[in-house]
């Protein structure tokens, strides 16, 4: 046989081996594309539980929300007088300004079965929730600001035998009740609300409902 015709049957034959080896990949590559389709299942449904209770138990574990946070700072006059002496002698008055923080939180945590109800026609979750709570204030005792000291005769006697000559426990705690007071009369229980409630419905509607419905339950008096 001569070479060139020897040649050109081992080129045809290498040419065939590479085609069916070509061929045998390519099989192999979609017996592997259609195992992960089948694994995977990219164009499957996936079942979502959002029946009352399991929502109820995903809201539940949020505990205490902390739907709005108020600073207010307020000007304390506390006067400490001693009871048979003049306020010269015995006694001290504090002008000050402080700032303390309320939080409105409303307690996930305590909700019954009955908070949630669930309308699958409508797609509709109706929750019935307690009223935001006002938290105490916590007072920023770095950022009080001393406009005036005035103390008595005695009261300055004592300071050089005293390793605390100024306790401003009483004028914190004073500051304490004012900042409340003011809380009360603000309308962070209203943003405390609406936060709340955007919060939710950002959430609910994640988790696929259209509508979401919510009522606040008033606190007893």
């Amino acid at each position: 046989m001569k070479v060139g015709t020897l040649q050109k049957q081992r080129a045809k034959t290498s040419a065939t081996t590479t085609l069916l080896l070509g061929a045998i990949a390519l099989c192999l590559l979609g017996l592997l594309v259609v195992g992960v389709l089948f694994l995977v299942n990219p164009f499957g449904n996936e079942t979502v539980d959002r029946s009352g209770p399991t929502v109820l138990e995903r809201i539940r574990k949020l505990e205490e929300f902390t739907a709005a946070e108020g600073t207010f700072t307020q000007d304390v006059d506390l006067e400490t007088d001693a009871k048979y002496l003049p306020g010269f002698l015995k006694g001290e008055r504090v002008t000050a300004l402080v700032t303390g923080t309320v939080r409105a939180t409303v307690n996930f945590s305590e909700l019954d079965e009955g908070a949630i109800q669930v309308d699958e026609s409508t797609n509709t979750i109706r929750l019935t929730l307690p009223e935001p709570a006002l938290s105490d204030a916590d007072i920023d005792e770095s950022s009080a600001r001393i406009v005036s000291r005035n103390r008595g005769i005695v009261d300055r006697f004592d300071d050089f035998f005293s390793a605390n000559p100024t306790d401003d426990a009483p004028l914190y705690q004073a500051a304490e009740k004012k900042v409340e007071a003011a809380a009360k009369t603000s309308d962070l229980v209203e943003q405390g609300r609406q936060n709340t409630e955007d919060w939710l419905t950002t959430f609910l509607q994640a988790a696929g409902f259209e509508n979401v419905e919510i009522t606040w339950k008033k606190s007893p008096a």
